[in-house]
């Protein structure tokens, strides 16, 4: 694969005691430096699959949940232009014209998150997780599921049942308010429990960065005639695209 080529390219360069030289003075490395460097407990290297292994899961954790996330945020804004002003409204408040924004700033922005919030709930980026149970599992009629099976938990459904978000198809920040109630596992785009996302807090971050940005400069507007289908797979990715009219802002 093309991860297994870059892996091999890197390790080859390092065998050159100059190259090698120039990465320890670094004050940080590179994110396959850092895995082609690490050791394990017993001070093996990691092999080649282990590495592949990481390097995989952060682009897949990183990059197309992230991306997956942006697009269908920026669908939703777009078809509620109502909500999209609003959430200009604040970040032109905070920031500004400019484009400076600082950590401080991510918590300045409770409706954009609240917006934010609700388009992952309508689309959330990873529509479905799989976890093996680690001991019987038997639910309120009875039924019951053995230890060591796997089981699909879709998210995707959780956030669209209406006996858990009335009127569920319906894009609704309010939903998101701090005064509004609701079960603690009504909402997981970013699964729950121990394994859930490592990468849960700077990924909100992220979102939040793109769209304040991203709103200052566009004003987002859909196409009416390409509307995007979802398509449930890994990463929750539209069938035949996502279309939107950017309009500048002056």
């Amino acid at each position: 694969s093309g991860t297994d080529g870059v892996i091999k390219l890197r390790k080859d360069q390092l065998q050159d005691e100059g190259e090698l030289e120039k990465v320890k003075k670094k004050r940080r490395l590179d994110f396959l430096d850092i895995l082609l460097f690490a050791k394990t407990e017993n001070g093996d290297s990691l092999s080649d699959k282990d590495i592949r292994a990481e390097v995989d899961t952060f682009m897949f954790e990183g990059h197309d949940t992230t991306a997956s996330g942006l697009s269908w945020i920026f669908y939703a804004l777009a078809t509620h232009p109502e909500h999209q002003q609003r959430c200009r409204e604040e970040v032109q408040s905070l920031l500004g014209d400019g484009s400076s924004i600082t950590w401080d700033h991510l918590d300045q922005m409770p409706y954009t998150t609240m917006c934010i919030k609700e388009a992952m709930r309508l689309y959330p980026p990873v529509p479905g997780v799989v976890r093996e149970l680690s001991k019987p599992v038997t639910f309120p009629d009875g039924r019951s599921l053995p230890k060591g099976i796997p089981v699909i938990l879709s998210i995707y459904a959780l956030h669209h049942n209406p006996k858990l978000w009335p009127n569920p198809e319906v894009f609704d920040p309010s939903r998101f308010a701090p005064d509004s109630p609701r079960h603690s596992h009504s909402f997981l785009p970013f699964s729950g429990g121990a394994r859930n996302c490592i990468g849960k807090q700077f990924a909100m971050n992220e979102l939040k960065v793109v769209v304040a940005l991203t709103l200052l400069r566009f004003e987002l507007l859909p196409d009416p005639t390409r509307v995007p289908i979802p398509l449930l797979q890994i990463v929750l990715k539209p069938k035949n695209g996502i279309y939107l009219h950017l309009k500048k802002i002056h």
